[in-house]
């Protein structure tokens, strides 16, 4: 295969996983940038940013993340097990499946105590990798079937995040990326040798996350408690989100005369979440829970026919009220749909869809959480609730494991999965 097939080969395919690049195919570098990447949101078609979570890796989608989970003294550690097969629908059966990657790790404390706050105040630090192999080639040319060389195309992505969260009637996270990029791919190097070339752009991604407490604030405003049992309440948060992702360095692989730039994007969302929850020991335990999330995405790269590029500003082609509001997928932008039920913190079931410029996929999955059983446990047993290793485990300790597919018939993405472990501590008095 030459040189020239097998890169158009590939880069063929990676231009399809991403429905905000395929609308403008060729509009910018790195499109494997915009692959969602926590599994707990890809179940919910992609949509991680926009509600609350203990997923590591839903930084990567909005550094906010980072803000809302440092108020509850949270840290969690995640990867996939094992990797996930990228595009099998389009790769599948070849030797060279493209393959992808992520570890994430995240760690916020509660300054009210520390600081004498009169409010609640958090401050959270992230680190994650996204690691996506594109696999190795054998570089030959017209003339035969001499191989010229063997050479690599991958992509790494390392964020480095920190978030600040702020609670006063209602919940707010801000959160930044610091994203360094590592992208290699087979070309012409300096005197027409074939040989790897690698670009190394910087980009950061911004996030808000707002969550209000409805029933909280309805309480709080009433002077008592709403129960609809003995010591169980409802609850019913409303969330919206904002996120531009990608900002920073153009794309240089050797000519600098001819940069790419990032694919910046531009992200918002609504959610809802609602049930009914109890205390178990001393930790608030959901006895059943359900929510709705919608995210509108637009690329906000504009590419003109000589080669230039121009950026579209705040949020681009984005309209609250036909894409949001109405989830109506518009010209080039993405509509994301998802669902959650959950049963006592230890099994929830998740669905999905994505949409946008002809592109239609439908997600699925599961989440099995460890920590919910013994909560459980605790609610059904003042005994065992007295156990000092049980209720600390109920208190402090979850581990989950969290499952996505990707279903389309018309899609590469088709059978997609991802499965990841992802460790969560609780409510530690750091």
């Amino acid at each position: 295969m030459s040189l020239r097939a097998t890169i158009f080969f590939v880069l063929a395919g990676t231009m399809m996983f991403s429905p905000i690049l395929r609308a403008q195919p060729g509009s910018a570098a790195i499109p494997g940038l915009t692959i969602p990447t926590s599994p707990w949101g890809n179940g919910m078609g992609g949509a991680a940013a926009t509600l609350p979570s203990t997923d590591a890796a839903s930084t990567i989608a909005n550094p906010a993340q980072l803000g809302l989970f440092s108020l509850h003294n949270l840290f969690s550690a995640s990867t996939y097990s094992p990797r996930t097969d990228w595009l099998p629908g389009f790769f599948g059966g070849l030797s060279n499946q493209p393959t992808i990657s992520t570890s994430a790790v995240n760690g916020g404390v509660n300054l009210k105590t520390l600081l004498s706050l009169p409010f609640e105040a958090g401050l959270g630090f992230g680190y994650s990798r996204t690691f996506l192999d594109l696999g190795n080639f054998i570089v030959t040319n017209s003339f035969g079937p001499q191989p010229l060389g063997t050479f690599s195309m991958n992509d790494t992505y390392v964020n480095y995040s920190v978030g600040i969260g702020l609670e006063y009637v209602v919940r707010l996270g801000i959160g930044m990326n610091f994203k360094r990029i590592t992208s290699t791919m087979p070309g012409l190097g300096p005197g027409g040798l074939f040989g790897p070339l690698s670009a190394t752009p910087h980009a950061t991604d911004f996030g808000i996350l707002l969550e209000i407490p409805v029933a909280d604030i309805v309480s709080k405003s009433s002077g008592e408690r709403i129960t609809v049992a003995k010591g169980i309440e409802p609850f019913l948060n409303l969330t919206a989100d904002y996120v531009i992702s990608n900002v920073g360095d153009n794309v240089v692989y050797e000519d600098y005369m001819q940069p790419d730039p990032l694919p910046r994007t531009a992200v918002i969302g609504l959610g809802v979440a609602a049930g009914l929850s109890a205390k178990a020991g001393n930790a608030d335990w959901r006895l059943v829970s359900f929510a709705l999330v919608r995210q509108a995405e637009d690329g906000l790269v504009i590419r003109h026919d000589d080669g230039t590029f121009e950026f579209k500003g705040g949020l681009g082609d984005l309209s609250i009220g036909d894409n949001l509001l109405v989830g109506r997928a518009t010209g080039f932008v993405l509509i994301r749909k998802g669902w959650e039920i959950g049963a006592a913190e230890f099994l929830y079931i998740r669905g999905g869809s994505v949409v946008g410029d002809g592109y239609d996929y439908s997600t699925s999955g599961y989440s099995i959480c460890v920590g919910g059983l013994f909560r459980a446990l605790e609610f059904a047993s003042p005994e065992l609730a007295g156990t000092p290793w049980i209720a600390f485990i109920g208190d402090h300790i979850d581990l989950q494991y969290h499952s996505a597919s990707y279903a389309s018939t018309v899609s590469p993405l088709d059978g997609t999965t991802f499965k990841e472990l992802n460790l969560v501590f609780r409510g530690f008095p750091w």
